[in-house]
């Protein structure tokens, strides 16, 4: 049913299908990268470094501690950081944790968790760098909450490659690019001042109740073992902002927002979801169309 709307209302408008870049525009809400000129001042180093709420978010450990002082420096940064070892313009920073469960206990309990609210934002979008020691757990899971920690849900599970690797690091024991989470799909998260999300240390899913370290088979999980996170960031899309009915974020309702409405039609929101009401249908179209040319 939803194919043959979508190929009439094609016809019925003189529309050839083409494929069409689709890019929203999103607004940075909160962003760390840890690059403080004193990276043993621990109150400069947990301020977030920028977005809209960077006054409101907050970073907090369970269960493990944040280390500051390595030998009276701080922690080499991300190599994605504009920053990096090879760049002229030092410093460049992260954010050192250990001091993990001991083996067996507390899986899915211990890490990092970042408090950021999303009012007056949707399609919200989570990234950040992470480096696994030798001896940390190679499995973290990244989880979030939409009602302060009461309950998380798990969208992601990590894997390490190797020890002492970022995820970022670009040769074969990383992924070459930061662990990006797309949490579009869950209506709850936008508009939330109590959205949050973690990353845990989890037990290795093919020993049961045990953690395995990032190298193998040469190292053992110690609770010693460290995580070093970096570029810390959360995206969202201003609800309401922008044009009425431009929901591609370009400045223009045009042919190219008509066709994310009717590729998407019967969708549980996300793209295509002029009036964010959680599905696009016949309202979201009728917004596009009445708006139809509007910053062309």
């Amino acid at each position: 049913m939803k194919g043959r709307r979508t190929f009439r209302a094609l016809g019925a408008l003189g529309l050839a299908t083409a494929a069409i870049a689709i890019s929203a525009s999103q607004t940075q809400l909160v962003f760390w990268n840890f690059n403080e000129s004193n990276p043993l001042d621990e109150t400069a180093m947990l301020a977030a470094d920028g977005g809209v709420f960077a006054s409101q978010a907050q970073i907090s450990i369970a269960l493990a501690q944040i280390v500051y002082n390595n030998n009276n420096s701080g922690f080499r940064g991300s190599p994605a950081d504009p920053n990096n070892a090879n760049h002229p313009t030092t410093p460049n920073w992260a954010l050192q944790t250990n001091q993990y469960p001991a083996q067996g206990e507390n899986s899915g309990q211990a890490g990092i968790v970042v408090s950021v609210p999303t009012t007056g934002y949707k399609d919200i979008v989570v990234k950040f760098d992470v480096r696994w020691s030798n001896t940390a757990s190679k499995f973290l899971a990244v989880e979030y909450t939409t009602d302060g920690g009461q309950n998380w849900t798990r969208v992601r599970t990590l894997e390490a490659k190797r020890g002492d690797r970022w995820h970022s690091e670009p040769d074969p024991n990383g992924y070459g690019e930061l662990v990006q989470i797309d949490l579009s799909n869950d209506q709850n998260v936008n508009n939330n001042g109590q959205f949050a999300f973690r990353v845990v240390t989890i037990f290795d899913p093919n020993l049961g109740n045990a953690y395995s370290p990032a190298r193998q088979p040469d190292r053992e999980y110690s609770p010693q073992g460290t995580l070093r996170y970096d570029l810390i960031e959360v995206l969202g899309t201003e609800i309401g902002g922008g044009i009425e009915g431009d929901v591609n974020g370009d400045g223009c309702v045009d042919d190219a927002d008509l066709l994310i409405v009717l590729f998407n039609f019967g969708n549980q929101g996300g793209e295509g979801d002029a009036n964010n009401d959680g599905i696009v249908d016949d309202a979201d179209l009728l917004i596009v169309l009445f708006n139809f040319g509007t910053g062309c």
